[in-house]
């Protein structure tokens, strides 16, 4: 099975040299651009435990964050071939964050290889990348659950077909299911053939300014030996549906609404399981805005997140942990023509969080220069 596996992937490469050898050679052309966003902290207050789960202590702060400091190179060989890389700078050292290759070979199909963001997962993590988040931080349920199912930074290294046909968009994948950096060969040493996340995305843009979307994802692993571990085995799978609105009804009002579930029938990385050998997780988010002007937006979210069990260290006596958020925002874009260049947004979010309802609020200020070309 192997060798033909190998048979298999050797013949795709020669039909890729074969058909990229087709097109007319020009020069490369190298396209520079990134996104950097500076947080402004007024007041954030965060209850926590103290030593039990029966005292609490509330954590005041205030100032300024560097959240994300991104810059992107994409090399354009010709109309077929392509390279893209995203490097990340606002940690304490740079990170690689995509580094992907694409073949065009329709508007309705292309590969990508690589590392990078894949489409099995929810539309927030998926496919909406950080530069155009409408809200200072993604809720709580869409990381957990990309972090959960094996991305870390909603990433992995695979292959990818994906396109748009119409008003459809899809994406369907395989990849390593152990996240970002983590190579098969020198990190991964040893799993049973097959062994990977695999997952499918579709939108659909069912009529003019309403779209429906989800995915199905399964990371199924054997035998798994990585960084020197014991061998273990890794059993996740996820789901989500999406309904999104703009400009339907009302001009200027927008929406949008994300579900989201997840079983987990392994204990690794963490995760503890229930009396039947379970872990599950499952949440949504609905947000739901208006435009006043081209230039300001208001808008406002709800969040929420459940685990069962209960996953905090201090609360493992628990068998169930929740988590709630609001949060209101105004916006206020700045365009150069068509493309936007800036935006700046004002947050407060408040909510609380596991069995014992710990109270959490931050009010903020977003700064965001965009120079994508």
């Amino acid at each position: 099975m192997v060798k033909k596996f190998t048979a298999l992937f050797g013949a795709v490469l020669l039909m890729l040299c074969w058909t990229g050898a087709k097109q007319s050679y020009a020069q490369i052309n190298l396209d520079l651009g990134g996104y950097m966003q500076t947080w402004y902290i007024a007041h954030e207050s965060n209850e926590v435990f103290d030593t039990s789960v029966t005292n609490t202590r509330t954590i005041e702060t205030q100032g300024f964050r560097v959240r994300r400091a991104r810059l992107m190179a994409r090399g354009n060989i010709n109309d077929r071939f392509s390279a893209t890389t995203w490097l990340e700078f606002a940690g304490p050292t740079p990170a690689l964050l995509d580094f992907q290759m694409d073949v065009r070979f329709r508007p309705w199909f292309n590969i990508r290889m690589g590392q990078f963001r894949m489409a099995g997962q929810s539309h927030d993590t998926g496919i909406l990348g950080s530069g155009a988040l409408r809200f200072f931080e993604r809720p709580d349920i869409t990381s957990r659950s990309a972090g959960v199912m094996g991305y870390s930074a909603f990433r992995d290294i695979g292959v990818m077909a994906y396109g748009r046909h119409g008003r459809l968009w899809y994406g369907v994948h395989y990849g390593n299911g152990a996240g970002r950096s983590i190579h098969a060969g020198s990190n991964i040493t040893e799993r049973d053939f097959g062994g990977g996340l695999y997952g499918a995305r579709v939108d659909l843009e069912v009529i003019d300014g309403m779209t429906l979307g989800g995915h199905v994802s399964t990371n199924q692993q054997r035998n798994v030996v990585q960084g020197g571990s014991d061998p273990f085995d890794i059993d996740r799978t996820s789901w989500s549906l999406r309904f999104m609105t703009d400009n339907f009804g009302i001009d200027g009002l927008f929406s949008q609404v994300e579900y989201i579930g997840l079983t987990s029938k392994d204990g690794n990385r963490g995760i503890m399981l229930d009396n039947d050998g379970e872990y599950k997780l499952h949440g949504f988010y609905a947000e739901l805005g208006y435009r006043i002007t081209r230039e300001w937006h208001i808008l406002g979210r709800y969040d929420e997140m459940v685990e069962k069990p209960g996953q905090a260290a201090l609360e493992t006596e628990f068998d169930r942990f929740a988590t709630n958020n609001y949060t209101l925002g105004i916006s206020r874009f700045i365009y150069d023509g068509n493309s936007e260049v800036a935006r700046i947004y004002l947050n407060y979010s408040f909510g609380q969080s596991g069995p014992t309802d710990l109270d959490s609020s931050i009010l903020l200020a977003v700064f965001q220069l965009r120079f994508i070309p």
